[in-house]
């Protein structure tokens, strides 16, 4: 974990040292900026360093790096210094206030997806100070969306209906819960969160990789991204082309665009401009295997003899998205010169 805290008295520095020195051991990337006057002979072997910046300029600094951000100090003034850079609450970070004498934390942004409330309640329980959540679902403690999504590394599909879950449980109203994947400790039966039902209900959640309608249009999808897009191209094939065939491919297949992880092919591809630009644009994680690699996977591929004197296998894009295991989920499509297939890794989630 990056973490960056901030003093602006003799005493928040103190508590700043603590603090840099308590992460240290559990090993996370902290730095602790305290004002010159203030600065100690020693500190900076626990990260600690002379604050030169303006408190505009470092809160910057801090967001750009995206480091969770502690103000020692008065509230005021880190809402004054996050104000200019606060933009989404799924991509800003954990923003906390503590006060000097280390009575209370309080945290101000990201209390859920940025994990400022789990950070403020373990960072409470090491100085012995009060966390003061305010969020409604942890008040009350009833189950929420980000916060599940964020620990399961699930994507959230459509925030208005991902509000309108929370709203629902907070009015006590039944929410159907459907799950197409297994949860690690769950032994028999399936698990499910209080304030769910197990069957359809005026509003939903569905934890899913599939974009086929299902339990109607009230129904949130948490989509887990676990879905490999194995492809084949002919050389000089254009990004706009690839995108457009594996787009079509997942609509054949019912596969949610959002499950895609990985984009695998063969190795003579891994200078293909198209498809390095197309991962650099979906944020896909780009997988090449060599062609002794794609031959030694286990399956019934359909092959192609001219493909096989080609590049040496005759089938690239099964082979290259079953390379790591999982599930064959779409076989190989053909269109444009593209070839697509897609595996699903076997995934399981953590329970809440």
């Amino acid at each position: 974990m990056k973490v960056g805290i901030i003093s602006f008295t003799e005493g928040g520095a103190l508590l700043c040292a603590r603090l840099c020195s308590l992460y240290a051991r559990k090993g996370w990337d902290c730095r602790g900026y305290v004002p010159k006057r203030f600065f100690r002979i020693g500190w900076e072997d626990i990260g600690i360093v002379r604050q030169e910046q303006t408190l505009a300029e470092w809160t910057g600094s801090m967001f750009r790096e995206g480091r969770n951000l502690v103000f020692i100090g008065a509230a005021g003034i880190a809402v004054r210094g996050i104000a200019p850079y606060v933009r989404d609450k799924m991509k800003d970070p954990a923003v906390l206030v503590v006060d000097e004498m280390g009575s209370y934390v309080i945290p101000l942004l990201s209390g859920h997806v940025g994990g400022a409330n789990e950070l403020a309640v373990d960072l409470a329980g090491a100085i012995g100070a009060q966390p003061v959540i305010t969020t409604a679902t942890d008040v009350r403690g009833i189950f929420a969306v980000d916060v599940f999504a964020a620990k399961n590394r699930l994507v959230i599909t459509d925030r208005r209906l991902a509000k309108q879950v929370s709203a629902c449980l907070l009015e006590g109203k039944p929410v159907g819960f459907f799950s197409d994947f297994l949860f690690k400790d769950e032994i028999q039966g399936k698990w499910m969160p209080e304030g769910f039902r197990d069957h359809a209900c005026e509003m939903n959640l569905w934890i899913t990789a599939s974009c086929k309608e299902r339990y109607g249009e009230n129904c949130l999808r948490l989509v887990p991204r676990c879905v490999t897009v194995g492809v084949g191209c002919r050389r000089g094939t254009r990004e706009k082309c690839l995108e457009e065939e594996i787009e079509s491919a997942l609509r054949e297949g019912g596969i949610h665009p959002a499950a895609v992880k990985t984009l695998a092919t063969i190795d003579i591809k891994s200078d293909e401009a198209g498809l390095l630009a197309l991962a650099v644009k979906k944020g896909w994680e780009l997988k090449c295997y060599p062609a002794e690699r794609l031959l030694a996977v286990e399956g019934d591929f359909k092959e192609s003899e001219f493909v096989r004197r080609k590049v040496g296998v005759g089938n690239v894009c099964e082979r290259a998205c079953m390379a790591e295991g999982g599930r064959l989920m779409l076989h190989k499509r053909s269109k444009n010169g593209v070839t697509v297939a897609a595996a699903q890794a076997q995934e399981q989630l953590e329970t809440f």
